[in-house]
């Protein structure tokens, strides 16, 4: 099973990345995710897929779904031949396209019918039939241009977009109480603005992305964990583990120990 990942030509603002991931044959293969703090818009071209938030009870997924933001890990399981392509938009910017609060779609999996109509179930066979994932990624590009053009500009959403960027640039460890100091904004305003462009508050978020650092940095390089934990601001070994278990919901140890390809290529998807 693998992941073909292409970068928009023209929508760079709005959306990260284009994925594909493929397997002729799997039977209940399950990964655990660990979240972006992104909001993944996946056409199912394939065969069944079910998500999970405890790997007990698992919930059949949508064929087109507006998945991802989770604000902790959560569980994927494939079944026979699978073949999904994703749109991951940029932080910040989601809420243009589903024109709404991302903060009414956190910790959820919504069929993609309710946000966008019955017609997006159209593109499913449209994009069945284009020969190369590259020429997939480009046919949802150029719908999704579609919709920036109707948009106008939203007021703050510089502000918050670079509020992210800065939130990413300390990879999570920065004080997030300066924050709206910096992009001008009261700190009511500043946190209501980021859980509605988001979908969750700024202290989540950055949560969020300094453990993905983490774990982006510790299973490529294999380095001692206090290395790490020190660039990323960790006074103590019991602190890293608290906010590892609530966002991963197991240990380090145990979770790059068990991880599997797949659950790799997705830490280094985004």
């Amino acid at each position: 099973m693998g992941i073909i990942k292409t970068s928009p030509l023209f929508l760079a603002k709005y959306v990260q990345c284009f994925y594909s991931v493929i397997a002729n044959e799997c039977d209940n293969t399950i990964h655990r995710r660990l979240p972006d703090g992104t909001l993944d818009l996946v056409f199912n071209l394939g065969k069944g897929v079910s998500l999970s938030r405890d790997e007990v009870q698992f919930h059949h997924m949508p064929a087109v779904s507006l998945t991802g933001l989770y604000p902790d890990r959560s569980f994927i399981c494939y079944a026979d031949k699978v073949h999904l392509v994703g749109i991951v938009f940029q932080p910040g910017t989601a809420h243009l396209f589903i024109k709404d609060s991302l903060e009414h779609i956190k910790a959820s999996t919504v069929d993609a019918a309710d946000i966008f109509g019955k017609d997006i179930y159209l593109l499913l066979e449209q994009l069945t039939g284009l020969s190369s994932e590259a020429d997939k990624h480009y046919f949802l590009e150029k719908l999704l241009m579609k919709y920036v053009a109707q948009r106008s500009h939203e007021y703050h959403l510089d502000n918050i977009l670079h509020a992210v960027k800065d939130i990413h640039m300390a990879e999570g460890n920065l004080d997030i109480s300066v924050l709206h100091h910096t992009h001008l904004m009261s700190e009511r305003n500043f946190r209501r603005k980021f859980v509605d462009f988001v979908g969750m508050s700024p202290k989540q978020y950055a949560g969020i992305i300094r453990i993905k650092a983490f774990s982006k940095r510790y299973k490529s390089s294999h380095l001692n964990y206090n290395n790490i934990l020190y660039d990323l601001g960790y006074n103590d070994q019991a602190h890293f583990n608290k906010d590892f278990m609530k966002i991963v919901g197991s240990s380090p140890g145990l979770y790059f120990n068990e991880m599997n390809p797949l659950a790799e290529n997705f830490l280094h998807l985004i």
